[in-house]
C-alpha cells in the first residue's frame, strides 16, 4: 500500500503503431448500485480511464473496453470505450456466465466477485468470503451460487486479487485462492473530495450532538447494536442518525424506534458528506469486514471514527480510530464518551489521524495494480 495519494500527471508522450494489448472490464457492477463492491468498481474504471488519458507507461500499447449489460446516466468514461450487450433473459448469472464471455478478445478484468468462469485469461476481485464466515446474512440461493463459483474462480483466474490482507488469508483458509496467487489492492477514498456537501439537501437543525451509522438488512453488519445503545446515549442526550434501509428488526413487533434515532434511508453523496461532517462520531459495528469503506470515507471527511475490532477494521483503520468489540455495547459507550467534547485532545487526535490515515488509500494506487497485472499476464503470454 502506498504511502500517499498521487496527483494525476502527464507522462511523456510515446509514439505507438497502435494496441497490441487488450483487456476488457466486466461492468457488471455497474448493476449493484452506487456504494461497497459497485462503488470499488466504478472507482477502479474512472482511475483506470484517468490513467490512459494521461498516458502512464503501464497503458502502452494498451486498450481497454467495457461491457455492460447497462449503464447508469451518472456514469461515463472518456477513454475507455463502453459498449451495452443487453441480456437475454433475466436469469441470476447468465449473462455473466453465457453472454459476457463471447466479447472477450484479449483479457478480462471482473471487478464485482462472481465472474466468468469460461474466460481463463482473467484478473478476478473476490473481496470477501462472508458466504462462508457468515453464511446466516445470507439467503441459500447466494450462499450457493458463491460457494459452487468462487473456489473455480480462484483456481482458474490468472490473478486473484482482494481488498485486505484479512480478506486474502479467510480466502486461503477457505481454500478460494491460494494466498500466493492474491493480490491486495485494498480501496480508495479520493472519491470523497468530490463529493458537495453544499449540494445536500437533509438539514441538520437540532442542537444534539449525534453519531452516525449504517442501517444495513445483514446481520453480520451488526446494526442491531444501534438499538441497544440507544437509551442510554438519549441519557447523554446524544441523537443517532442512520443511512441506508434497516434490518428486520428494527420494526420487530412493530415497536417503535427510539425516540432519538432517526432513519435517513438511502442518501446521496452530498448528503452522506454533510452527515459525516455534522457528526460526533461514526459507528461502524460489523462483525466482519472485507475492507470497510464507510469508516476510510468518513476518516476522509474529517469525522472521528468508532470501529469493531473484527476483521479487516483493524489493519484498515490503523491508529486512527477508537476500538470496541462488536458483541459488548458499553465499550461502544465509553469510546463514545471519549470523543462527546469537540475540544477533546482524543477527539482532535482522531480527526488528524484520520485524515492522514485516508491518505494512504488511492484509487489511482488500485488502477495501478491492475495495470501490473495485465502487463505481467500479457508478458508471460508471450514467452
Amino acid at each position: 500500500m502506498e504511502s500517499e495519494r498521487h496527483a494525476p500527471v502527464a507522462y511523456p508522450y510515446q509514439k505507438v503503431e497502435g494496441p497490441s494489448r487488450r483487456w476488457t472490464l466486466n461492468g457488471d457492477f455497474l448493476s449493484l448500485g452506487t456504494s461497497g463492491i459497485a462503488r470499488y468498481g466504478r472507482q477502479t474504471a474512472l482511475a483506470l480511464d484517468t490513467l490512459i488519458g494521461i498516458r502512464h507507461p503501464l497503458t502502452s500499447h494498451l486498450a481497454i473496453d467495457l461491457v455492460a449489460r447497462s449503464v447508469p446516466s451518472d456514469f461515463y468514461l472518456r477513454n475507455i470505450a463502453i459498449r451495452i450487450v443487453p441480456e437475454w433473459l433475466p436469469i441470476p448469472q447468465l449473462w455473466t456466465q453465457l453472454q459476457l464471455p463471447h466479447q472477450i478478445s484479449g483479457g478480462l478484468v471482473s471487478l464485482s466477485n462472481l465472474a466468468p468462469l469460461l474466460v481463463s485469461k482473467h484478473i478476478v476481485c473476490i473481496h470477501d468470503v462472508q458466504t462462508r464466515s457468515v453464511p446466516g446474512s445470507y439467503d441459500i440461493g447466494f450462499r450457493l451460487a458463491h460457494r459452487a463459483i468462487l473456489p473455480l474462480l480462484g483456481r482458474r483466474a490468472r490473478a486473484v486479487t482482494t481488498v485486505s490482507e484479512a480478506s486474502r488469508s479467510l480466502l486461503d483458509f477457505y481454500s478460494v485462492a491460494k494466498s500466493a496467487k492474491t493480490v491486495v489492492t485494498y480501496n480508495g477514498s479520493d472519491h470523497t473530495t468530490q463529493w458537495e456537501s453544499s449540494k445536500a439537501t437533509l438539514k441538520f437543525t437540532s442542537a444534539r450532538p449525534f453519531i452516525l451509522g449504517f442501517a444495513h438488512p445483514r446481520p453480520y453488519k451488526n446494526a442491531e447494536l444501534f438499538w441497544k445503545i440507544a437509551a442510554r446515549l438519549k441519557a447523554r442526550n446524544i441523537d443517532i442518525v442512520l443511512v441506508g434501509n434497516p434490518p428486520p428488526e428494527f420494526t420487530r413487533n412493530g415497536a417503535a424506534l427510539p425516540a432519538n434515532m432517526r432513519m435517513l434511508g438511502s442518501v446521496s453523496d452530498a448528503d452522506l458528506a454533510l452527515a459525516m461532517e455534522n457528526a460526533l462520531c461514526l459507528l461502524l459495528p460489523s462483525r466482519t469486514e472485507g475492507f470497510g469503506l464507510p469508516a476510510v470515507e468518513a476518516m476522509a471527511r474529517g469525522c472521528p471514527i468508532i470501529v469493531s475490532t473484527a476483521q479487516s477494521l483493524p489493519e484498515v483503520c490503523g491508529n486512527a480510530a477508537l476500538f470496541a468489540d462488536p458483541n459488548r455495547p458499553d465499550e461502544w459507550l465509553t469510546a463514545v464518551d471519549r470523543l462527546i467534547d469537540p475540544q477533546t485532545p482524543v477527539r482532535i487526535q482522531m480527526i488528524a489521524l484520520g485524515l492522514e490515515q485516508a491518505k494512504l488509500y488511492s484509487w489511482q494506487s488500485v488502477a495501478e495494480t491492475y495495470l501490473r497485472l495485465m502487463s505481467d499476464i500479457d508478458s508471460e503470454s508471450r514467452t
